[in-house]
Formats: C-alpha cells, structure tokens, sequence
C-alpha cells in the first residue's frame, strides 16, 4: 500500500504542477535515503525541455503500469511492455534505463515493482524448483543447465539435499565444470550457479533464497581482477548503482575462494597487465566502505602487482584440485 501511496503522491505533484502552469518536472534523487542522510543531490527530468522529454513520459507509463499491477496484481515483463508501444519506448534499454529511475523514486528495489527483466541466469545440480502454479523444474540433470525462471518469487519452494552452493563468474567456465563432471568430483553434493558476468536481480534472489531457506553456505569464484571482484561485493552487498536494494537480493555471507589476486604467480601463468579501465575500476572500489579487511588486502595486492588473471588460467586443475582444495580448507575470503 505504502508504493501505491508514494505513487499518487508523485502523479498528484505532477498534476498540480501542470495546472499552475509550471514547469512540470520529475526530481530523480543520486543516493538513497536509508544509507545517506542528506538527499541534496537530484536528477531533474523535465517535461518542457525536450532532452529529458522522452525519459519523462517513460517514468510517467511505468509508474501507471506499477499502479495498476500493484492495484490489481500480476507482474509483466520489461519486453512485453517494450511491444506494447514500440514506437513511443523506442528501446528496452531505454525503459530499463527509466525503471532504474522509478526505483530510486520510489526507494525500492526493481524486483519488488512488479516489472520483470529476463533473467539470465543458469542453474544446474541437486536441486528443484517447485512453482506457485504446480510446475516443477528438476535442475538435477547431469552435464545440463537449466535457465533460472523470470520471477523467481513464484517459486514456492525450494527442495534440495545440496552440502553448499558454488557461483562462477561466467557461462564459460559453468560450462566447461559441467564438462568435466564436477558434481562427481568434488565429494560433495552442490548447486552449481552462473549469472554470466555481473548478475542480475533473478539470479541474487535465488542465491539469496538458497542461502537463507536452504541454509546452504554459498562460494564464489570470479576472475583476479578489478571486474570480477567487483561482481563478488555485488553478490555480497548489492550494486552500487542501486544502494536501494533489498536483503532479499545480496548475501552477505558470500565466501569467495578465488582467484585471488595474491596467489596469481602460484597458480597461473597466463597473468597479464592491468589495464587503464582496470586501475580506474580498483579504485573506484578501493574507495568503498563496505570493503572487509580481507578484500581491501586483496585489492591492494591487485594494485601493487599490476597483474591479473583469469579463472580459465587454471581451468585444468579448477574441478580435480583448485576448488575441493579451497573449500575442504576454508580457504576462502
């Protein structure tokens, strides 16, 4: 009710606004109210100027359509409200763009509007889905990965004898444990998770949901680099872009194995230079505050070698040796 009323709220300033004659315009705030305490920084999207006319009208349908989801139930999906009216959204990026916009209005995280993105996401191991409309998707088929459903919040429930679940940074490397058999490898039973690089909204939910109904430790293993730890404190903490966010999408007990950039002249010797981009990203995050000791130790490292690697560099030993070893150890951030 309280999304519902916040809604009104900005559709009756509008309103008024436009009867007194004046300039009609939406203030986007940059921070969120719960983690900073002065809002004096806004975006401003004005309908009179015709830069920031076509971002209007589009926050204007989507608040309208969240209205009528949340009046009257149901969800839909960020494609299916592109075809609705091609020519006035002009492009999904475009009302993705706008949703992001609507939620920092609205101080809610994306997953919670009713509007859904098409998840990405890839999921394979001991463990079923059982859907709020009687479906079940069985993900426990050898070498096969089964894309995570759109709305994961239609999963009733969660049954699994999983020991622990492990995320891979990328599709490739998902691919190529499934490849070498890992769920026999590793002498435990496990779920096995990809976002394909940085996740989205669906694919948090669902390791969030498997580390707090299932009570399954969850690790991570990501490249040693700026971007793939980067993809890591997402998993743990949410996005920065979106310090919005709701428990329900991050994990905080994320146990990250690796790579970790102090042990890339041990493990790898395919290391290469960071880049530009790669020192403007470290630190950028260095700069965080919700760093552990641990990582910023990492990232530290990361700067001071000016090397990173990749996680395909051990790919050859990553299913008989590198991740048993890392997780029968505790050898994790």
């Amino acid at each position: 009710m309280t999304l519902l009323l916040n809604i009104e709220q900005i559709v009756i300033e509008l309103i008024t606004n436009l009867i007194a004659d004046e300039n009609v315009t939406i203030k986007v705030p940059h921070y969120c109210p719960k983690m900073f305490a002065k809002l004096s920084s806004f975006r401003k999207i004005t309908y009179n100027k015709r830069q920031s006319r076509h971002r209007f009208c589009l926050v204007v349908y989507l608040l309208a359509e969240i209205h009528r989801l949340h009046l009257f139930g149901g969800s839909c999906t960020v494609r299916g409200l592109y075809y609705r009216d091609t020519q006035m959204i002009r492009s999904q990026s475009y009302i993705e763009s706008a949703k992001l916009d609507v939620c920092r209005m609205l101080n809610t995280a994306p997953v919670l509007l009713g509007l859904l993105s098409a998840s990405k996401g890839l999921i394979s191991g001991d463990v079923k889905l059982l859907m709020s409309n009687g479906d079940v998707i069985d993900c426990n088929m050898c070498n096969r990965a089964t894309a995570l459903p759109t709305d994961f919040d239609n999963v009733e429930r969660i049954v699994t004898n999983a020991e622990m679940v492990l995320i891979v940074e990328k599709e490739s490397v998902f691919e190529s444990l499934l490849s070498q058999n890992a769920f026999n490898t590793f002498g435990l039973r496990f779920i096995l998770l990809t976002g394909k690089g940085y996740p989205d909204c669906t694919t948090r939910r669902v390791v969030n949901r498997l580390s707090v109904e299932c009570n399954l430790p969850v690790y991570i293993l990501v490249d040693a680099d700026p971007f793939g730890i980067e993809i890591m404190l997402i998993y743990r903490h949410g996005s920065q872009s979106m310090n919005f966010t709701s428990n329900s999408l991050i994990t905080p007990t994320l146990r990250w194995i690796g790579l970790h950039p102090s042990e890339i002249d041990k493990v790898s010797s395919t290391a290469v230079a960071l880049t530009k981009y790669d020192n403007k990203k470290l630190v950028d995050i260095l700069s965080r505050k919700d760093l552990s000791f641990a990582t910023r130790q990492e990232l530290c490292s990361l700067q001071e070698s000016q090397l990173k690697a990749e996680i395909e560099s051990v790919i050859d030993f990553l299913s008989p040796y590198y991740i048993p070893t890392k997780i029968n150890r505790n050898l994790y951030l």
